[in-house]
């Protein structure tokens, strides 16, 4: 075999989300796009809708332009991938221009057009996936996948919690009705052994292996690994010795308590894309329109070179990591399937000369044809006045400006910066609104509107106090202790978090059913009318003035998930995440008992206090992560209600 197939082996399909320089968006659909990453643009915005400011590791530029389909020309016949490349002067800024770099590649209209498939499904069905209904969405979502198969295609289903099993082994998709019920009878419980189910996996695609189908492995899962092999490199290790021998994988994360490195890891190791599914609408998105994305390889080591006169000034390149080599930029792209489109936007200026010959080359190992592929266009680029202004290139400017906003603000909140976190989102929002007054295209109001999201959530935090630079003190404190938690405090009330409680706001006796809502006090009103005191139940700590309390009737025989958010932290960090909380209700068998989640590590139980807030909490060590989500679980109850105060919800910094 010789080496640039040895090498289209390992590289199969790959589409994680660090990769090269800017992906954007020619005049496009307002329908969803195929066969590239989602997991960062479907994530944040999922993130911003609960009002958390995600880390700016997990966010990359090119998702957000990519997400959506782009109108470029298919590739010619024969052809695995379509260039097109085209420029427009900067709308914004007299003396500088866009290159655009478009690539596409074909359509499989009809199912039988594609090659065979052999795909192993690996399944969580641990406890965390109850959460939030996240099993509910997966199952609906496999269903959908199942129906999108020929029944010539070969499919094994494997599930695991603490351990792994093989539901469906390695078979024919003759009977569909069996593959169903199958998918239907899973049910959550049990913790996470994510190397047990991959192995499983793969083992069980090996059985059916041919070199003309498609080999793959798709995973599906909140990604929080805490049975079995944990560390991210070790399991994507595990999993490159099984792509090694000709099986790919893709990985699905679901809801926001998402192990977002590791399954970033894996999507790299095996050569597949990463997606997240929070919603309805990413649920078709991954699985109505992109199973032949996920199934069908067409190009692997794809990679772009833009050449420029020398003395031209690279302003921005937006996402990726591209490298720059005197007058060339390098960008290796992931690998690519059948129905994708991406574009690459480079921002420069020139030194000296109105018109700039550029060109731009393309290569790629064609998977059909077996062979090397080199494409290469020229274009000249005008910087004289606003001499051309594309339509389609200002547009993908205007959604990568906003993308790359997003991504600065969530770093300038990082280093405790909130002030110049909304400087930088608001400028670009008003530069999106100055291009655009009505607003009308339906890809950038998407953008636009997390944008929005995240600036309201910046203004709510208030001017008087940076979130990130809040300080409190916890046991063994550092000199410079950061509290990376601003919601913790619940100063800005119901936002920054999600509960598995429906939230009221505070009324009188608005919590005589299950529920919660944060007050500043549980007697003003009064919350519930059996329950009179003179006791205010205010948050023991309030540096501020401004800190709540969670207040809810949370009761029950089940495992109740009552507040989870998603929190910057430091790699490499020991912390302390700690909270308060009380049992409101006469009777110590009315005391709750409280289990911490964070990165896959559990707690030991610990009770809620009696008369009096008591703390609750733990030791965590972030391992290489930059975020983290943070959970407060309540244990079973025998009870069918239960009052509790919860309050400073703290994560701190310790030596």
């Amino acid at each position: 075999m010789s080496q640039t197939m040895q090498n289209a082996r390992r590289a199969g399909l790959n589409t994680s989300l660090a990769a090269s320089i800017v992906l954007l968006v020619m005049p496009c659909l307002s329908t969803a796009q195929d066969g590239v990453s989602t997991a960062s643009a479907a994530r944040t915005r999922y993130l911003g809708y609960l009002g958390v400011i995600p880390s700016s590791q997990e966010i990359a530029v090119e998702d957000f332009v990519n997400y959506h389909r782009h109108e470029i020309g298919r590739p010619r016949a024969g052809e695995a991938v379509g260039l097109d490349v085209r420029w427009s002067s900067d709308p914004m800024s007299e003396g500088s221009a866009f290159l655009q770099v478009g690539l596409s590649t074909a359509l499989i209209n009809d199912r039988q057009d594609r090659r065979s498939v052999n795909l192993a499904l690996v399944i969580d069905k641990s406890g965390s996936m109850a959460e939030l209904n996240k099993m509910t969405r997966v199952k609906a979502a496999l269903l959908t996948l199942v129906s999108k198969l020929n029944d010539t295609d070969v499919l094994s289903i494997v599930v695991f919690d603490s351990e792994a099993q093989v539901l469906l082994p390695a078979t024919r998709l003759a009977n569909k009705q069996i593959v169903n019920s199958a998918i239907r009878s899973i049910q959550p419980g049990g913790y996470t052994n994510i190397d047990a189910g991959l192995s499983l996996g793969y083992q069980e695609a090996l059985k059916q292996y041919r070199k003309d189908a498609t080999n793959r492995v798709i995973l599906l899962t909140d990604g929080i690994a805490n049975r079995g092999v944990t560390d991210p490199d070790q399991i994507a290790n595990g999993s490159l010795t099984y792509n090694d021998r000709g099986i790919d994988l893709s990985t699905i994360g679901v809801g926001q308590d998402l192990n977002h490195v590791l399954l970033s890891t894996l999507a790299k190791s095996g050569r597949g894309l990463f997606h997240f599914v929070a919603d309805a609408q990413d649920i078709e998105k991954v699985f109505s329109k992109e199973v032949q994305s996920l199934l069908s390889p067409v190009a692997v080591e794809p990679k772009v070179e833009i050449e420029f006169p020398r003395g031209v000034r690279i302003d921005q390149v937006y996402g990726y990591d591209p490298k720059v080599h005197g007058n060339k930029i390098e960008i290796k792209l992931e690998n690519m399937n059948s129905g994708m489109t991406e574009v690459i936007l480079v921002r420069f200026s020139p030194r000296g000369s109105s018109r700039v010959p550029v060109k731009v080359k393309l290569t790629y190992y064609d998977l059909d044809q077996k062979k090397q592929v080199t494409k290469t266009e020229r274009t000249t680029v005008s910087f004289k006045g606003r001499a051309l202004e594309d339509s389609s290139v200002a547009k993908n400017a205007t959604i990568a400006v906003l993308a790359q906003a997003i991504r600065d603000m969530a770093a300038s909140c990082e280093a405790g910066r909130t002030r110049e976190a909304e400087r930088l989102i608001s400028a670009a929002i008003s530069a999106a609104y100055h291009r655009y007054p009505n607003m009308e295209d339906p890809d950038i109001k998407r953008t636009l509107a997390i944008a929005e999201t995240y600036q309201r959530a910046l203004s709510g935090y208030g001017r008087e106090s940076e979130p990130y630079e809040r300080s409190t003190v916890p046991a063994r404190p550092t000199k410079t202790a950061m509290n990376p938690m601003p919601t913790g405090d619940f100063s800005t009330g119901n936002a920054g978090f999600s509960s598995g409680l429906r939230y009221t706001p505070p009324s009188k006796n608005c919590l005589w059913r299950m529920g919660y809502t944060v007050a500043p006090k549980w007697n003003d009103p009064l919350l519930h009318r059996l329950f009179i005191t003179s006791e205010e139940y205010l948050a023991p700590k309030r540096p501020t003035g401004r800190e709540q309390v969670f207040f809810a009737n949370a009761g029950g025989t089940d495992s109740l998930l009552l507040w989870t958010a998603v929190v910057a932290c430091k790699p490499n960090t020991t912390y302390k995440i700690s909270f308060q909380s009380v049992s409101l209700n006469a009777g110590r068998e009315w005391i709750p008992t409280y289990e911490i989640l964070v990165g896959g590590e559990r707690s030991q139980p610990q009770p809620a206090g009696y008369g009096k807030y008591a703390e609750i909490s733990m030791l965590w060590h972030s391992g290489a992560t930059s975020s983290t989500t943070v959970s407060i679980v309540r244990m079973p109850i025998p009870h069918g209600g239960g009052l509790i105060a919860i309050a400073n919800i703290e994560m701190v910094e310790v030596d």
